[in-house]
């Protein structure tokens, strides 16, 4: 079963449009890593929070070392008021099998 990945990521202030200018510069290139089964990113205007779904742990650690990834990283400090938030999962998959999970 794939492994869900919950990222919220807390701008400084006046810092949104730099951190989502940050994430639409990678994000095609993390969505075509292998293993990448859902790379969604969203924001409420105050957060941006990827959801994402990878077919193994092995490919969500080769996803951590990705250039993009670690591109995206080393900018943090520049945009971020705190750390990212960053939640592992798996889909306990109750219900109907399609909308049980994502």
């Amino acid at each position: 079963m794939s492994l869900i990945v919950v990222a919220t990521m807390t701008p400084q202030p006046g810092k949104l449009q730099d951190l989502t200018d940050a994430f639409e510069q990678v994000a095609s290139a993390i969505q075509a890593e292998p293993g990448c089964e859902l790379y969604a990113i969203h924001s409420d205007g105050s957060v941006v929070v990827t959801i994402e779904r990878w077919e193994s742990e092995a490919a969500l650690d080769a996803h951590m070392k990705a250039p993009s990834v670690t591109a995206l990283l080393e900018q943090g400090p520049k945009f971020l008021a705190k750390a990212p938030e960053i939640v592992p999962m798996r889909a306990l998959g109750f219900g109907d099998p399609v909308k049980g999970t994502i």
